[in-house]
């Protein structure tokens, strides 16, 4: 890569399309580097200008934990023959949520998985919780507008309408055989338009916020060696949009349905809901936005897996996509005739329970 940031490529890790990590020979400091081309570049510059007002703004408040890697520096760059951009993060240490659940037995060590919900629902809840006044203040210059959660209900549904006919389209979707498949095409066709309808929006009932927007658990970095007391969940590649936080709650819930076996499933959300309420105590959800939601990501794992060949392979594949069909049949089942605030780390452990 040349630049004028002088990171060397050849002195670090891939670990991914565009994507590095290593340590600095300069400083001997961890850093992860990530080069982007094109319209993936003005969202990205987005996301960091947003996350270094984060990063300011939780400075002044004693005792909140900074739950992302910190901004070197970024700019641009020749990569691959081609004008590219690159940011510059200091990496924090530790490992992936995902890696841990998957070193752990099935029902192992419950005490570390509470640990690692109720650290990762802190660090959630201290994102949510900073970042309405910049959400708001984001949300006026995109849209001229203060209804966020209509603006950002509107936006799933259309991804969802998108994913559900990428799904039913399918000819076939690794690890699912075809009856499976067929399963997975009559589920996309259910939940088309379904959600579309439901007239549940009553103006100042919620706040819009900063959202990671694509939680799960390879986003986030936990040092499983450090004191209990001291373990900060850290979220890396995040998107940092303006929408609602019960997204990012059905998405880490979402993820450790389909990669934890019931106990530690069980386990993993109480801790999650007990880091989460320390922060913000009264939370609840509008019930037709968690199961859109939760909808939205399952049927986003199955489109994933219907390609032909999916860009990132996770350490678990995709030997567990049939949890996701199991998770989209108790939605369909579930009653859409009246709608109502509800608990959404109770509704999700009943609907996968």
């Amino acid at each position: 890569m040349e630049s004028s940031l002088k990171v060397d490529l050849n002195t670090l890790t891939s670990i991914g399309r565009s994507s590095y990590i290593g340590l600095l020979k300069s400083t001997g400091r961890q850093v992860k580097v990530i080069l982007v081309k094109g319209a993936e570049v003005l969202p990205l510059q987005e996301a960091s200008a947003l996350r270094r007002k984060l990063v300011e703004e939780l400075a002044g408040k004693v005792g909140l934990p900074v739950p992302f890697p910190v901004e070197i520096q970024s700019g641009p760059c020749k990569f691959e023959g081609s004008a590219a951009w690159a940011f510059v993060n200091s990496y924090v240490p530790g490992t992936d949520l995902t890696t841990i659940i998957r070193r752990l037995a099935p029902g192992q060590d419950s005490e570390l998985v509470h640990e690692i919900g109720q650290a990762t629902g802190v660090s959630l809840a201290v994102l949510h919780s900073t970042s309405q006044s910049l959400a708001e203040a984001r949300h006026k210059e995109d849209t001229g507008s203060g209804d966020q959660e209509i603006f950002w209900r509107k936006k799933i549904l259309t991804r969802q309408e998108l994913l559900a006919r990428r799904v039913r389209e399918a000819s076939k979707i690794t690890a699912l055989d075809d009856r499976e498949i067929r399963r997975a095409r009559s589920l996309a066709g259910a939940f088309t338009n379904r959600f579309g309808a439901t007239d549940h929006h009553v103006a100042d009932e919620t706040q819009g916020c900063l959202i990671h927007a694509d939680l799960h658990g390879g986003n986030v970095i936990m040092d499983t060696a450090a004191p209990s007391e001291a373990r900060i969940a850290s979220f890396i590649d995040d998107q940092l949009s303006v929408g609602d936080s019960g997204y990012d709650i059905a998405s880490i819930q979402n993820w450790a349905f389909e990669v934890m076996d019931e106990q530690s499933f069980t386990t993993f959300i109480r801790g999650l809901e007990v880091g989460y309420r320390s922060l913000i105590p009264r939370y609840t959800t509008r019930n037709s936005s968690l199961l859109l939601y939760l909808t939205d990501r399952s049927l986003g794992r199955l489109a994933y897996y219907a390609r032909s060949s999916p860009r990132w392979v996770e350490p678990y594949g995709s030997e567990r996509l049939i949890r996701h069909l199991d998770l989209l049949d108790n939605i369909a089942s579930t009653a859409t005739s009246s709608d109502s605030f509800t608990d959404p780390f109770a509704t999700v452990r009943r609907l996968a329970t």
